[in-house]
């Protein structure tokens, strides 16, 4: 796992260079310098924005039917979502973008909830 994530933090810092040059080819490091710290602030908001109406939801459901566990991986993903968009450049802002639409949020969270309790059922119950 942690040979993993390594990899992980060697490349993709890589992708994001690449990318942004090619984008500077195109379109001039002017550009693309602005695209990147405008996409970052907009990032910064949404994702603030979307924390906020998700606080809501969970404070909603934890009056209703008393805590929401169901809510936590979303709130964990919106962290993500923060970080990736905060973090400047072009495949980290689409990432985080996409964990910022609820539908994608839900799903994705859904299925980090299972394999974590797969997992976790595995380990311990087997």
């Amino acid at each position: 796992m942690l040979k993993r994530l390594l990899l992980i933090f060697a490349i993709v810092p890589l992708v994001e260079l690449g990318l942004l040059f090619v984008i500077a080819h195109y379109l001039g490091w002017g550009w693309t310098i602005g695209i990147t710290l405008a996409s970052s602030l907009l990032g910064a908001y949404l994702a603030k924005r979307s924390g906020q109406k998700w606080w809501a939801t969970v404070r909603d459901e934890w009056a209703r039917e008393g805590f929401p566990v169901h809510r936590l991986g979303e709130g964990a993903l919106l962290l993500v979502a923060l970080a990736f968009m905060i973090t400047p450049g072009p495949l980290t802002g689409v990432i985080g973008l996409l964990f910022l639409i609820p539908r994608v949020r839900v799903t994705v969270s859904r299925v980090i909830v299972r394999w974590i309790s797969s997992r976790f059922m595995d380990r311990f119950w087997s």
